[in-house]
């Protein structure tokens, strides 16, 4: 746990060993957010959410069906129930 303090303008700095464990570079924007027990910093998604429709075909090879979301959902589902009987 290090200590940091905050500067006149609001400011704090991230350690650099904890900026370096989480690959945040210069320029990261974070989302703020008050909890019961303070702040939390999350480092704001790069790409906006999107669904398997907006970006169909980024990873197709010829020949092989696209899945539509209902494909992928099913996809998930099976997997995490498989991982959870595993877990068993």
């Amino acid at each position: 746990m290090e200590t940091v303090k905050l500067s006149s303008k609001g400011q704090i700095v991230i350690p650099k060993a904890m900026r370096d464990d989480l690959h945040l570079p210069p320029g990261t924007e974070f989302v703020i957010s008050m909890t019961a027990t303070g702040l939390t910093l999350t480092p704001k998604t790069l790409f906006p959410k999107a669904t398997a429709r907006e970006v169909r075909g980024f990873l197709a090879k010829r020949g092989r069906k696209l899945p539509d979301d209902n494909d992928i959902k099913a996809s998930i589902k099976a997997r995490l129930k498989a991982q959870d009987e595993a877990s068993k």
